[in-house]
């Protein structure tokens, strides 16, 4: 059965990649810790944007689950994922987050540089296709 992908593109990158100023300025406060962790608005904004903008998508087949993860851990160089790594990882994250219900995945991710490492990398992709 052939992949059902779904086309990512140039705009659907830009409305991501508008939160990546935000991910930079490292004096933002991304989560508040507490009891439950929150995120402020502009995490949730950003959150949905990546649903919206289907960037939350399984891993490609041809690619195995180890691979993926092995940009998440630092193995593989991000300068080596592609737009389908990037959308997979950023379902890892989300996927991370709920299992642990909110306890702290999604605030583990930013605080390690990895969703800002996915959108300088993101911007790498976008800058090259125009």
């Amino acid at each position: 059965m052939p992949d059902k992908l779904v086309p990512i593109t140039k705009e659907n990158i830009d409305k991501v990649l508008e939160f990546l100023p935000y991910f930079q300025n490292r004096s933002n406060i991304f989560y508040k810790e507490g009891l439950e962790h929150e995120y402020p608005i502009k995490v949730y904004d950003f959150l949905r944007t990546l649903y919206e903008q289907k960037f939350t998508v399984e891993f490609p087949s041809y690619k195995r689950r180890k691979d993926i993860y092995s940009f998440v851990d630092r193995i593989i160089p991000m300068s080596e994922a592609n737009i389908g790594d990037i959308a997979s990882i950023f379902k890892i994250i989300l996927a991370g987050d709920r299992l642990t219900m909110g306890g702290g995945y999604l605030e583990d991710c930013i605080d390690n540089g990895l969703v800002l490492d996915l959108l300088k990398r993101l911007k790498e992709i976008r800058d090259k296709m125009d």
